[in-house]
């Protein structure tokens, strides 16, 4: 009996490590593009898993649409989150919203939305325009790598 408890406790202690250790390197992650923090835009994040193997997640729409537009010919595969269900989503099925009054992560702000009405409403009371995927990601890689807005022309 009591070599179970000291098993069980082993047990208990080694998932308590795991968690924390996975945990503390979500909290210190940071967007592969700008060093934007991760946590506390996990609706915004948007992930590339390249041809290589390699896998960079980006804080938000704004950063992972220029990589993957940039180096649209190494990416294997994509996903980013849905603004409003945080629910990760193929970045083809989205619809975005540029420009809107409403800034989470990066500026100028671009926001993921797996429902076209949900962007559209969201676009009424924010402004911003609504683009596809592939609009996205020919809009996106005209512009500026970084957030230097005074040399964008909107």
């Amino acid at each position: 009996m009591k070599r179970s408890w000291v098993i069980l406790l082993g047990f208990l202690f080694v998932a308590f490590v795991f968690t924390i250790a996975g945990y503390t390197a979500e909290m210190g992650a940071k967007c592969s593009l700008c060093g934007m923090n991760i946590a506390g835009n996990e609706n915004t994040a948007y992930e590339i898993t390249y041809t290589d193997g390699t896998v960079e997640t980006y804080c938000c729409p704004h950063c992972g649409l220029y990589e993957h537009a940039t180096k649209k010919d190494s990416v294997k595969s994509a996903r980013g989150r849905c603004f409003i269900s945080g629910e990760w989503m193929a970045p083809a099925e989205a619809t975005y919203v540029f420009n809107s009054s409403a800034v989470p992560a990066c500026a100028p702000s671009w926001i993921a939305f797996s429902n076209k009405d949900e962007a559209e409403k969201f676009q009424k009371g924010f402004g911003g325009i609504l683009y596809s995927f592939e609009e996205a990601l020919t809009e996106r890689a005209k512009m500026p790598k970084g957030m230097d807005m005074k040399s964008m022309k909107m």
